[in-house]
């Protein structure tokens, strides 16, 4: 087994702003030691899962949008180059290989062309039905370090019977503690990345009826989400998300992500010259802002931070978003902004103003949250299909959440001294 670990990057560099200002002052100050997302020189081997019981018939009848994504991934994957091993498999409540063969691209399109109900039949062999809980565990169990797991399911939950709360807070924890037993202990630098699609839906569509207790089936004829989880090492997830990025989905038009690493990192940050009213003293370090005092103009007490944030698998619709950052102090109020291409590799500056001056140590941690599109499209009912909505979403991604946050629930914290 290979092992992944952050390698410290130390530089020597001027504390200057992000666009670029202030070139001869602060030449003896340091960057500090940053963890980042180290390229990987060894392939990783990627396996691919689409789940095939009943209830995903209904996305594999005729052309659909289904197929035309997983075709387009897998096409740019091998296109990329970033993996020699590729494999496909079929998984309910066993894995199933689709061949004995790493899968060129005469694999990849007999993979597609036999994306059909019957061949999803014929591959079954088990039954209709597949215990979400119990599909993503055999997945974390296969992932190993230099590998990604590509899986794909409707990820509707199937009380089968069972009362359906305590089905799936039972489902939530058993997903959180796969996470924290299977997953985060062979895999140091662990990630997950989560994307909504859609496509049309012709076929059963399964529910649970209150009223009798059982689950039922309706025919559905309209376009219902699905989902794709990348499941790996940090650096083997950011290789595959930049070679072939969410915006290349085939036609999909609005992919929602949700995505979260395990630990905290350290990131380069520095207080950006010029953006208030302070010393730039060279005897002061890049994380302090002494001799602040009020603008004469504004009358307000301002300052900046330029930081890097390019290293946490976060698009800009999380990062730029106030309510994913946790200040320790109410005095001063913070707005964020992306920075301008700059040669010390900072991506997003955080501004924060104050009616007086405030003087201690002012920390701001970036935090792990997951995002309000899934609480907006989960169905606590199940009993009809909706073409936003997944029965029991939510819970999925809480039980991932919370195997990821034992031990501490932000990315990263940033610390400046104000005197």
């Amino acid at each position: 087994m290979l092992y992944y670990y952050l390698v410290p990057l130390i530089t020597m560099c001027l504390l200057i702003s992000c666009n670029n200002k202030n070139n001869t002052n602060n030449k003896n100050n340091t960057h500090q030691t940053t963890d980042t997302i180290e390229i990987n020189t060894i392939k990783p081997v990627i396996n691919f899962y689409i789940e095939n019981s009943g209830s995903m018939d209904g996305y594999v009848k005729g052309v659909t949008e289904f197929e035309q994504s997983i075709y387009s991934y897998l096409s740019d994957i091998k296109i990329s180059g970033i993996t020699d091993s590729l494999n496909l498999f079929y998984i309910n409540s066993k894995i199933i290989p689709f061949s004995e063969k790493r899968a060129d691209f005469d694999v990849i399109s007999d993979f597609i062309e036999k994306l059909e109900p019957s061949t999803f039949q014929g591959r079954r062999k088990i039954g209709e039905h597949t215990d979400i809980s119990n599909l993503i565990k055999q997945v974390l169990k296969e992932t190993q370090p230099n590998s990604i797991s590509i899986l794909v399911s409707d990820f509707i939950f199937s009380p089968k019977g069972k009362n359906p709360e305590e089905y799936l807070l039972n489902q939530q924890i058993g997903i959180k503690n796969s996470i924290a037993t299977e997953f985060l202990p062979k895999i140091n630098n662990a990630a997950i990345v989560v994307y909504q699609l859609y496509s049309k839906f012709n076929g059963k569509f399964y529910y649970f009826d209150k009223k009798s207790q059982r689950e039922l089936w309706k025919v559905y004829d309209g376009e219902r989400p699905f989902y794709m989880w990348l499941i790996g090492d940090v650096k083997d997830i950011a290789k595959l998300t930049k070679e072939v990025p969410s915006n290349k989905f085939r036609e999909q038009n609005n992919v929602k992500v949700f995505s979260i690493i395990a630990g905290a990192r350290n990131v380069n940050y520095a207080v950006k010259p010029y953006s208030g009213n302070f010393d730039l003293s060279k005897q002061k370090t890049k994380k302090e802002v002494p001799k602040l005092a009020k603008d004469k103009r504004s009358g307000k007490v301002t300052f900046a931070v330029d930081v890097d944030l390019s290293n946490f698998l976060l698009d800009d619709k999380y990062l730029l978003n106030i309510k994913n950052y946790l200040l320790n102090t109410n005095y001063y109020k913070m707005d964020i902004k992306r920075c301008q291409t700059n040669q010390q590799g900072y991506t997003h500056t955080l501004y924060f103003v104050s009616d007086l001056v405030h003087k201690g140590d002012l920390s701001i941690k970036l935090k792990k949250q997951i995002p309000q599109w899934i609480y907006d499209e989960n169905d606590d009912d199940g009993s009809q299909p909706e073409r936003n909505k997944t029965y029991g979403i939510k819970y999925q991604i809480e039980g991932v959440y919370e195997g990821f946050t034992i031990k501490n629930n932000y990315y990263t914290e940033i610390k400046i001294g104000i005197n």
